[in-house]
């Protein structure tokens, strides 16, 4: 009975890496400042997604969440109330495929109200 279910879960966990290698990887290809911060992400219909705005002088808005409903789409903080801020922040853009992250993008910026300037990568 063991050796059974042994070899059920074992067949489970072998087809469903076959099925998640054929599915399209999402992609975040670009995450801009301006008035909040925008991303562009590929190949995430259907997910959800999140944009985090963390740093030492952060007044409001630090989190944004929401639903893909197009392949290729852009995503925003949102334009009423604005994330507001003054000084050095961290953003964290994420694509969850049910509850675990699938795809982080994390990068530097400058923030001063609602405008996010001077956009940077992270050094590895």
């Amino acid at each position: 009975m063991k050796k059974t279910i042994l070899c059920l879960l074992l067949f489970v966990l072998v087809s469903t890496c076959f099925v998640t290698n054929a599915m399209a990887v999402p992609k975040i290809t670009g995450i801009h400042g301006g008035y909040g911060v925008t991303a562009t992400v590929e190949d995430a219909r259907g997910l959800e997604w999140r944009i985090g705005i963390r740093g030492p002088y952060m007044i409001y808005g630090t989190i944004t969440e929401g639903f893909i409903s197009s392949t290729n789409t852009t995503i925003q903080t949102p334009l009423y109330p604005p994330a507001l801020g003054v000084g050095k922040i961290t953003i964290r853009v994420t694509i969850d495929r049910i509850i675990l992250p699938d795809v982080i993008e994390v990068r530097t910026a400058f923030m001063l109200g609602p405008y996010v300037l001077f956009v940077h990568n992270i050094p590895s």
